[in-house]
C-alpha cells in the first residue's frame, strides 16, 4: 500500500495513458470506417450512375410489362451487369419501380446464388425475374422513392450485411425508377476490428513495457536521492563554505533550477529558469507555487518533494504569469537543512519542447509507414536494406528478416533494361527524386510491375545518407491498360485490326506515296451470300464464318501487308510497295481460295463468293477518304458487275461519274438534315365503299434546296437508301408527323390514319422501334390512327427483322401495309406471318388495266386473294375516273393517285373535306 501512495502518480499517468491510448484507437477505428466507407460509397454511386448506360436505351417506361421478349433481353441484361459488377468488385447492381406501394425489380446482375456452369460462362442470368416484387425492400429504398434523393443505407438480411446506395432517376418518358448497389460489408467489418484489436493489443503492451521501465527509472532514483542525502550530509560544511561557486554555478546552470520552502513559496531562481517560464525575478518574489498553479501535476509533485519523496513532471506547461507555452521535464527533490530536517525542495526542469516535437512527429511518422498501402524500404547510400514495411512483405513475400541486409536488387526480375537502372542511380546519387515504372519478382517468383518512387534523405550538410523506396503494384492496372489499348485497335470477333487501326496505316502509306514517290494498293472485300447464312443459320454462324475466312485471308497475303476487319462482312487489305497489275493477280487467287472455301454449320455446307475493289494509291492521291471512295467505287462495280470479281478503279469511267453525282446528293441530304430542310406532303386516299365518311391520306416528304425550290423525293431517297441515309430521313419523317398531330389532334378526329413510308434499313433499328412506341405515348397519340408502308421487295428481302418490327408495333396498335405489291415476284405464303393489314398493288398494273387483260386479271387475283386474308386492298396510279370506275367493279377497297387527289402540303387536309384540291 505504501509503495502504491509513492507511486500514484505513476499509477495515474498508466490509467490517462490506457484511457488516452482506448480513445486514440476508438478514433483511429471510426475515421478508418469512415475513409473505407467514403470508397465504398464512391464505388457504389459510380456503378449506380454506370448502371443506365448499361441497359437498353429508354429501357424504363411507364408502360413497362412482361411480353414474349422479356426472358431473352432478361438474360442479356443480366449477364452485361454481372460482368460490371465483377469487374468492379460490386457485389449487386439492380434497377427497381415503384407500382401501387410495391417495389419491383426490372433488371438485375446475378449473384452468387445464381452461379452454376452452363455454356454461357461462370454466372447464370438474375434469379431475379424482370417486374419480380422484392417483398423484403429495406426501408431506404422506399425513403429513396418518396423523396427522390440518392441514399446510402446498411442493412442486414439473410444473404449477409451489406452497403448500399439507391439513387433515383427519371427515364425519358418522365418516369421513375431506383439504381441500386450493393458492397457486402462482413470482410471490411473484420478486417476494422482485426486492426482495432491489434492496436489495444500493442498498446497494453506499450505500457506494460513503459511501467517496468518507470520502475526501473523510480529504483534508481531513489538510489540517486539515497546517495545525494548522504552526500549532502557529509559534505554540509563544504557547500557552506562554497556557497559563492554553487550561487554561480546554479545560475549559469543550462537548466532551469528553482528552490521552495515548505509552503511553497519561492525562494531561489536561476536566470534559465527565469527565461524559460517567460518572466523577470522580481515577478517571482514571494510568489506560491502551491498555490497559484493550475497544472495538478506539478503540483503532486511538488507534494512529494516536500513529504520527501522525488517528484517528476513530464509534460505540457503553460505559465500563470505569461501564458507562455513549454514543453517541460521536471524534477522535484526534497531540499534539507543542514540538521537532516526536510525543508522545502528543489525542482530542475528543462525545456525538451523541440525534442517532444520531434519524438512525436517520429512516432507519427512511423505510424503512417507501418500503416501505408504503398510497400516502402530504406536502404543506406550502398543500396543495403536497413528496414521494409509490413506492406512491402505483403507485395513481395518476402519478410523483414529475409530482406533487411540484401541489396535492394535482389528482387529485380531481369526483364528492366538497365539503362534504366544507370538513370536511377545517377538521379538518386545526385540528390533528386526518381520516378519510373519497372518489372520485379516476388518471393514465389511471380512477376509484377511496380511503380516506384526513390527519394534520397540528406543530413544537416546536405550529403545524401539514405535512400527511401516507396512502390506500388500496378500490373493490374497495366494489364488493363494494355487490353483497352489492344482493343481500340483491333476487331474482337476476329482479332484483326479494326477500321480506326487501318485508317491509320492508310494514311502513313498515303503519306509514303506522296513524299516519296512510291505505289501502293488499297484492296477492298466484301461477301456475297453472306446475309443469306446469316439469316438462315443465325448470327452464331455468321461469326464463326468470319472467323474462318480472316484466317484465311491472313494465310494468303504477304508479311508485310496490313489486313483488317472494317465492319460487318468487309475486309481490306493495303499492299505496300505494288503495282495494279501485280494487286489483281493476288485479289484474283483471293477470290480463287473462297470459292474454293467451304463453310461447315451444323451439318450444312455452304459456299461464299467475294467482291473486290482496288484502288491505287500514288503522289498524286489527295486523302484517305479519298483512297477509301475510290475502292468504295471499285468494288460496288465488282458487285454491279455481277459479284465474285475484281474491279480496279479508273478515274475516267462512267461509274466514277454516276458516284460523284450520288455523292453530290449524299451531301445536300446531310445539309438538309442538319438545317432542318424538309417539308411534309399529303395525298388522300379514297375509300371506295365509303368515299365520304372516311379520310385517309399518306404522308409524303419534300426536299427544300437552300433557293427555297422544292426537290422531288425520287431525286434524293433512292441515293439516301444507297448511302444508308434513309433511317436519318425516317426518323425526321415520324418525329414531325407525330408532332404534327399532337399540336393538331382536335382537327384530326375524322381522319381514319395517316400512312407514313418506312425504308428497309429501318427495320433493323431497334432503337426506332423503341422510339416509335415512347414517341406516340408521351404524344397521346392514338396508334390505330398511324399506318407504315414497306415494300414488298424490302419485307422478303429482311423478312426476319420485317416480321419482328411489324409484329411488336401491330401489338401495340399500329397498321402496315405491304406497298408496291405485285413488284417483287409476291408470293402470298410469307403474309402468313407478316401481319399487314393492307396491300397496295404496285401502279404498274393500275395504268394500263383499261387496256390489258393481264393487267386486270392481276389485280382481280391479288384483290381476291387479300380479300381472302381479310385484307384491306389499295390502287395506286388513278389517274382517272374511268380507271377508278373499273376498280370499284372488281372490288378494290381504296384508291390514290391524281385522279383521286395531288400531294399537297400537310396542314392543307386541317381544311373542310369540300374545300381540299
Amino acid at each position: 500500500m505504501m509503495h502504491f501512495q509513492r507511486n500514484r502518480w505513476i499509477y495515474l499517468s498508466i490509467f490517462l495513458y490506457l484511457l488516452f491510448t482506448a480513445a486514440l484507437a476508438i478514433s483511429s477505428y471510426s475515421k478508418e470506417k469512415h475513409n473505407l466507407f467514403s470508397i465504398l460509397d464512391l464505388r457504389l454511386e459510380t456503378a449506380a450512375l454506370t448502371l443506365p448506360s448499361l441497359l437498353p436505351r429508354n429501357f424504363h417506361h411507364n408502360d413497362m410489362k412482361n411480353d414474349r421478349s422479356v426472358a431473352e433481353r432478361n438474360q442479356t441484361i443480366s449477364r452485361q451487369l454481372t460482368r460490371y459488377a465483377d469487374k468492379e468488385h460490386i457485389s449487386n447492381i439492380y434497377t427497381l419501380i415503384l407500382r401501387n406501394n410495391q417495389v419491383y425489380f426490372t433488371s438485375s446482375n446475378a449473384t452468387q446464388l445464381d452461379q452454376h456452369a452452363d455454356s454461357e460462362g461462370p454466372y447464370s442470368v438474375s434469379n431475379v425475374d424482370f417486374l419480380a416484387v422484392y417483398n423484403d425492400a429495406p426501408p431506404a429504398l422506399l425513403q429513396a422513392f418518396s423523396t427522390q434523393q440518392p441514399i446510402f443505407s446498411e442493412y442486414a438480411d439473410k444473404w449477409g450485411k451489406f452497403r448500399s446506395v439507391f439513387i433515383p432517376l427519371h427515364a425519358g418518358d418522365g418516369s421513375l425508377y431506383v439504381a441500386a448497389a450493393d458492397i457486402n460489408t462482413r470482410n471490411i467489418n473484420q478486417q476494422l476490428s482485426h486492426n482495432f484489436y491489434r492496436t489495444i493489443i500493442l498498446s497494453v503492451f506499450f505500457i506494460l513495457l513503459l511501467f517496468l521501465l518507470f520502475r526501473a527509472h523510480i529504483n534508481a532514483y531513489q538510489q540517486k536521492v539515497i546517495l545525494l542525502r548522504a552526500r549532502i550530509t557529509s559534505h554540509t560544511t563544504a557547500l557552506e563554505q562554497s556557497e559563492a561557486k554553487l550561487e554561480s554555478i546554479l545560475e549559469h546552470s543550462p537548466i532551469g533550477i528553482f528552490h521552495f520552502n515548505k509552503q511553497g513559496d519561492l525562494l531561489k531562481t536561476n536566470h534559465h529558469f527565469e527565461n524559460m517560464i517567460g518572466v523577470q525575478r522580481e515577478q517571482l518574489t514571494n510568489f506560491n507555487i502551491l498555490s497559484s498553479l493550475i497544472n495538478p501535476e506539478i503540483v503532486a509533485a511538488m507534494h512529494q518533494a516536500l513529504q520527501g519523496k522525488v517528484g517528476k513532471f513530464n509534460g505540457h506547461y503553460t505559465s500563470v504569469l505569461t501564458n507562455k507555452e513549454a514543453y517541460l521535464k521536471a524534477d522535484f527533490v526534497p531540499f534539507y537543512s543542514h540538521d537532516g530536517r526536510l525543508d522545502g525542495g528543489v525542482g530542475v526542469c528543462a525545456d525538451i519542447t523541440t525534442q517532444h516535437q520531434i519524438t512525436t512527429n517520429l512516432k507519427k511518422l512511423s505510424r503512417v509507414v507501418e500503416c501505408s498501402l504503398d510497400g516502402i524500404l530504406i536502404t543506406d547510400t550502398e543500396g543495403v536494406i536497413e528496414y521494409i514495411n509490413p506492406q512491402f512483405t505483403h507485395l513481395t513475400g518476402y519478410s523483414a528478416a529475409e530482406a533487411i541486409g540484401q541489396k535492394a536488387n535482389f528482387f529485380r526480375s531481369g526483364n528492366t533494361a538497365m539503362c534504366l537502372y544507370d538513370v536511377m542511380w545517377e538521379t538518386i546519387i545526385n540528390g533528386q527524386k526518381w520516378n519510373g515504372e519497372l518489372q520485379n519478382k516476388k518471393k514465389n517468383n511471380e512477376l509484377y510491375w511496380a511503380n516506384l518512387t526513390i527519394v534520397p534523405m540528406t543530413d544537416t550538410a546536405g550529403k545524401v545518407t539514405h535512400f527511401i523506396g516507396i512502390q506500388n503494384d500496378i500490373t493490374e492496372s497495366r494489364i488493363a491498360a494494355q487490353k483497352i489499348a489492344y482493343q481500340a485497335r483491333h476487331d474482337m470477333l476476329t482479332g484483326l485490326i479494326n477500321r480506326y487501326e487501318f485508317e491509320r496505316s492508310l494514311s502513313k502509306a498515303v503519306f509514303s506515296a506522296q513524299q516519296y514517290n512510291n505505289s501502293h494498293i488499297l484492296c477492298f472485300l466484301d461477301l456475297d451470300q453472306f446475309k443469306i447464312i446469316n439469316d438462315t443459320s443465325g448470327h452464331a454462324a455468321g461469326d464463326e464464318l468470319l472467323r474462318q475466312l480472316s484466317s484465311l485471308l491472313s494465310s494468303h497475303i504477304q508479311r508485310q501487308d496490313t489486313l483488317a476487319r472494317l465492319g460487318g462482312d468487309e475486309f481490306a487489305i493495303l499492299i505496300p510497295h505494288c503495282k495494279l497489275p501485280q494487286a489483281i493477280t493476288m485479289a484474283n487467287r483471293i477470290i480463287d481460295k473462297v470459292n474454293n472455301f467451304q463453310f461447315m454449320w451444323q451439318q450444312h455446307s455452304f459456299t461464299i463468293g467475294i467482291s473486290i475493289g482496288l484502288a491505287e494509291i500514288t503522289s498524286h492521291t489527295g486523302n484517305v477518304s479519298e483512297v477509301l471512295r475510290h475502292a468504295d467505287i471499285a468494288y460496288i462495280a465488282a458487285k454491279d458487275g455481277g459479284r465474285n470479281r475484281v474491279h480496279s478503279y479508273q478515274p475516267d469511267s462512267e461509274l466514277v461519274a454516276r458516284r460523284d453525282g450520288d455523292f453530290h446528293w449524299v451531301n445536300q441530304i446531310k445539309e438538309a438534315l442538319n438545317e432542318d430542310r424538309f417539308v411534309l406532303y399529303a395525298q388522300p386516299i379514297e375509300a371506295l365503299a365509303l368515299p365520304n365518311q372516311q379520310r385517309v391520306f399518306e404522308v409524303l416528304l419534300r426536299m427544300v434546296d437552300k433557293h427555297g425550290g422544292i426537290i422531288s423525293p425520287t431525286s434524293f431517297l433512292p441515293v439516301a437508301e444507297r448511302y444508308n441515309l434513309a433511317p436519318r430521313i425516317d426518323r425526321w419523317v415520324i418525329e414531325h408527323v407525330f408532332s404534327w398531330m399532337k399540336h393538331n389532334r382536335q382537327q384530326l378526329e375524322d381522319v381514319t390514319y395517316l400512312s407514313i413510308n418506312l425504308s428497309g434499313a429501318s427495320l433493323d433499328d431497334h432503337d426506332l422501334l423503341t422510339y416509335i412506341m415512347q414517341a406516340i405515348s408521351a404524344a397521346q397519340l392514338a396508334p390505330q390512327q398511324i399506318m407504315f408502308e414497306i415494300t414488298e421487295t424490302v419485307a422478303i428481302g429482311n423478312l426476319t427483322a420485317a416480321t419482328l418490327f411489324v409484329n411488336t408495333l401491330t401489338d401495340f396498335g399500329c397498321q402496315f401495309a405491304l406497298d408496291d405489291f405485285g413488284s417483287g415476284l409476291s408470293s402470298f405464303a410469307y403474309l402468313k406471318n407478316l401481319p399487314v393489314s393492307t396491300l397496295k398493288i404496285d401502279g404498274i398494273f393500275i395504268k394500263d388495266i383499261l387496256t390489258s387483260p393481264l393487267d386486270s386479271a392481276m389485280v382481280k387475283s391479288i384483290n381476291e386473294m387479300g380479300h381472302l386474308m381479310q385484307l384491306k386492298t389499295v390502287a395506286e396510279f388513278v389517274e382517272n375516273d374511268a380507271i377508278k370506275q373499273q376498280l370499284k367493279t372488281i372490288g378494290i377497297d381504296y384508291v390514290q393517285g391524281y385522279g383521286i387527289g395531288r400531294p399537297v402540303p400537310i396542314n392543307t387536309i386541317l381544311q373542310a373535306p369540300e374545300n381540299q384540291l
